[in-house]
């Protein structure tokens, strides 16, 4: 269960279900300072709670079945030492990812990730912004898959935020590989291609830790990072007027 010494007040927990034969996961994201709870299914939002002056548990419902999230304290002496989290379904407990498991097997255990010796720049809005292209090969089924994902820095910092805080009060946590750190604008020039390629090299290397920890590769958040956009994901804007725009412009660094 461990304690709560997170990553900027953030603590997340993640807790697999097996139900008639389908995986299902709830995990809840803790913001210690402001107090507030979040219990999130299957990567649905099933609850969003402040609980400023008493702690109870937070129902979800799995298939008609229901589940609880339990934070607690021991005494108020121990805030300092902070939370502790256990997640019970069908009135049974079930084991954390981190904190309960000791051998997780991979979500996705034939996946493979590379980052391109190439990124594009692309316009959003009135700035410029670099996307690294991550080549993804996964086998489902004996049926290969590759695609290619575009993700930005951003997207890498919030992957190194959400993984950083499954470890939190956990002494595994030292083992997490350190994210490229960021570089100041106003003394580095982000589309600079030598800047691009340093920091392409750097976020492969980052990649290829994480690949190499079980309880890593067997987090939704990172299964989810290099899932396969859906067309339904797809946001697309229709303007009836036509005004009168220049299409985007896009450049390649290779």
């Amino acid at each position: 269960m461990g304690n709560s010494v997170g990553t900027l007040g953030w603590v997340i927990r993640n807790w697999k279900i097996d139900l008639d034969g389908k995986v299902h996961w709830v995990q809840l994201r803790h913001f210690t300072p402001s107090a507030s709870f979040q219990v999130f299914v299957d990567g649905e939002e099933t609850a969003s709670e402040r609980k400023l002056t008493k702690i109870e548990p937070i129902e979800f419902t799995i298939d008609g079945k229901g589940g609880k999230v339990i934070p607690s304290l021991g005494s108020y002496s121990q805030i300092t030492k902070g939370f502790t989290y256990e997640c019970t379904f069908g009135g049974e407990k079930v084991p954390e990812l981190v904190f309960d498991s000791k051998d997780p097997k991979p979500i996705r255990p034939n996946l493979k990730a590379y980052l391109l010796q190439s990124a594009m720049i692309k316009r959003a809005g009135t700035k410029r912004v670099v996307f690294y292209k991550v080549e993804v090969t996964d086998t489902v089924d004996e049926k290969e898959e590759k695609y290619v994902l575009k993700k930005r820095f951003s997207d890498f910092e919030k992957l190194d935020h959400l993984i950083r805080c499954n470890f939190s009060g956990h002494h595994m946590a030292s083992n997490l590989p350190a994210k490229p750190a960021k570089a100041t604008k106003m003394f580095t020039d982000h589309l600079d291609k030598r800047f691009v390629q340093m920091r392409r090299n750097e976020l492969a290397k980052y990649l290829s830790k994480l690949f190499g920890l079980p309880k890593v590769t067997a987090n939704p958040d990172f299964a989810a990072f290099f899932r396969k956009p859906r067309k339904e994901d797809e946001f697309h804007v229709e303007d009836d007027e036509k005004a009168e725009s220049k299409p985007s412009k896009t450049s390649k660094v290779d």
